[in-house]
């Protein structure tokens, strides 16, 4: 098999990815502090990169109707941008005293959940963008991920203890007692698309299923992996349980049997740090610790085209009062928009949508774009 070339187009490592309600579109959220839209059909990027974090992006999650696009940052922040605009929704979001590893949000849109390593995990209202009183969940160790279940009923998070807790997310108060039976930590975890499993993905090489209902195991631990897992995902027809290890493989589990599905998935060029399926469970995502991201098919279980970048929208600028592309000049902007910061401007479209002094402008430069001559 034929494996193309990683693709990096964001100059430091992916650190998150998430596949948009419809699929349409793919978020990546990296080191270099930007975020980029993908456009999963064509391949190539639809906004320019979304800039406001002042340092690098850990993990990225589209609403249910797929408007907002929710993201935590080691600058202990979260942002909400519009996936339309690519302009920031509102001021930061501030509460955590540390880092964010980890956002989600419930099933009906209505809360954001953010784990921390400050201990704590919160929720927020995205539509007010401002924290739920009384949400503030505390625990004695740092917090490695969220998860809502499927009917937003409970939230579950992980801990640098080794231990997965489920939540009440109306009231804040613990459901049951820990979870626990993992010897290291415990990095990612997915509920399956009925509810019924709980999956954990652990620094102890293995998987392992629960009942949220009960918080009682289910079958034995998945060993197949030779090093530690970091990321687990449900199909969205719950048939299949994908994993992705330190031993650069993905594997793919029949989470019923507690069954490997097949020979692994090789070839990545790193540990394999994330993986994520598509709203129709025909591809499978994965990230890698390098920075390189992989497509996978999941019926012929066969490596697609890697994504690629338009040079349209290679980073365009705005500096000296003018928006440029590459080394090209192509919009001169009035003194109103003089004090744009980077996140108040998105190009997408042929559009461009500015955000100066709280004022939204969308104006069409199709026909100026169009009469530019690149050079890279």
């Amino acid at each position: 098999m034929q494996v193309e070339e990683p693709f990096r187009h964001h100059s430091k490592r992916v650190l998150s990815v998430c596949f948009s309600p419809d699929g349409k579109l793919m978020a990546s959220g990296s080191g270099d502090k930007r975020i980029q839209l993908w456009n999963t059909k064509t391949r190539a990027l639809v906004q320019c990169p979304f800039a406001g974090h002042n340092n690098e992006i850990n993990s990225v999650c589209f609403s249910p109707d797929g408007r907002i696009l929710a993201s935590g940052s080691d600058d202990m922040t979260i942002r909400l941008w519009s996936t339309e605009t690519g302009i920031a929704l509102g001021e930061p979001l501030t509460g955590h005293s540390s880092w964010v590893w980890s956002v989600c949000f419930s099933p009906d849109g209505k809360l954001l959940a953010s784990g921390s390593k400050d201990e704590t995990v919160r929720l927020w209202d995205p539509q007010a963008r401002a924290a739920v009183a009384g949400s503030l969940i505390s625990h004695s160790a740092k917090v490695k991920s969220v998860c809502f279940s499927p009917d937003g009923k409970r939230l579950a998070s992980v801990y640098e203890d080794h231990s997965i807790r489920l939540w009440d997310p109306q009231t804040g108060e613990a459901v049951g007692e820990p979870l626990t039976g993992h010897s290291g930590w415990v990095d990612s975890i997915c509920f399956s698309p009925d509810g019924k499993l709980l999956a954990s993905g652990s620094y102890d090489d293995t998987i392992r299923l629960w009942d949220p209902q009960t918080g009682a195991g289910v079958g034995e631990p998945l060993t197949d992996h030779s090093h530690e897992v970091n990321s687990v995902c449900f199909s969205p027809d719950g048939k299949y349980l994908a994993s992705g290890s330190e031993d650069n493989t993905i594997r793919l589990w029949d989470p019923q049997t507690g069954a490997a599905v097949g020979e692994p998935l090789e070839g990545h060029s790193d540990a394999v740090m994330s993986v994520s399926f598509s709203s129709d469970g025909t591809l499978l995502l994965a990230r890698c610790r390098d920075g390189s991201l992989a497509t996978w098919d999941v019926t012929t279980r066969q490596r697609c085209d890697t994504l690629r970048s338009d040079p349209f929208y290679a980073n365009p600028r705005f500096q000296d009062h003018w928006i440029t592309v590459g080394s090209s000049r192509f919009l001169w902007l009035p003194p109103q928009y003089w004090d744009m910061k980077a996140h108040e401007w998105a190009l997408r479209d042929g559009r461009l949508a500015a955000y100066p002094n709280g004022s939204l402008s969308i104006l069409d430069v199709s026909q100026v774009l169009g009469t530019l001559t690149y050079q890279y």
